[in-house]
């Protein structure tokens, strides 16, 4: 692919520099001021990436705007990470846990959609988000819901997701589809190891007759257990 806007590729260049110094930062042993700082250079990147990618004016052609894209949720990805470990410093954990699995779910969607690659220059960083995972935090148990779908939308054409040709998790000129589900009949509820989302974990368990958090092992006071 080449790129044909200059605008293009200077933010192409300007994300280079930027994650490479990012990526620095994003070691626990950093100073966490240094980490909020970076935190907050990711997010003006972030913002800058999102306007060219909607600017009204736009002549993008859509490898250009997926670039784009994939630009934004790579740098989104790094802040969930910095975000992270500043909560872990900070004895945020559920907040810290919910920063991982994003990170996860934001680099695995550029892996699927870079005009660029196929995503295997990925795999050492998603490797570095599965080793927090296994190193940090402990083995958990998680929620998955069951039920018949009765009505999907696609967020591209807004038209029944069961009858238009995008994919979800597939990016369409700086768009990327996700299926939108407003009509569901649950019908049960199960405890898996493996989910399919990993922010519907179990909150808390039982410990010496006490129910406590499932991170910390502090008492909790909520009824909440998902």
């Amino acid at each position: 692919m080449i790129i044909e806007h200059v605008e293009v590729k200077n933010l192409l260049d300007e994300f280079n520099d930027l994650i490479s110094n990012s990526q620095n930062i994003a070691i626990f042993t950093r100073d966490i001021e240094l980490q909020k700082e970076e935190k907050n250079t990711l997010h003006s990147f972030i913002e800058k990436a999102e306007s060219l990618r909607k600017a009204e004016n736009r002549n993008y052609s859509e490898p250009e705007l997926n670039l784009i894209l994939c630009l934004e949720i790579s740098a989104e990805a790094i802040q969930s990470e910095v975000s992270m470990l500043i909560n872990l410093k900070e004895g945020n954990m559920d907040a810290a846990w919910g920063n991982l699995v994003c990170a996860q779910n934001q680099t695995s969607i550029v892996a699927s959609n870079h005009p660029f690659s196929n995503g295997d220059y990925l795999n050492g960083y998603l490797a570095r988000l599965d080793a927090y995972e296994k190193l940090i935090f402990p083995k958990m148990m998680f929620a998955s819901a069951g039920g018949i779908i009765r009505e999907t939308k696609c967020s591209i054409c807004k038209g029944d997701y069961e009858e238009c040709d995008h994919m979800k998790g597939k990016m369409y000129n700086g768009q990327l589809c996700v299926r939108e589900i407003h009509k569901i009949d649950l019908e049960e509820v199960s405890i898996v190891e493996n989910p399919a989302n990993k922010l519907c974990r179990v909150l808390t368990i039982e410990r010496n007759g006490k129910m406590v958090d499932t991170l910390t092992l502090k008492g909790k006071t909520t009824g909440n257990n998902v």
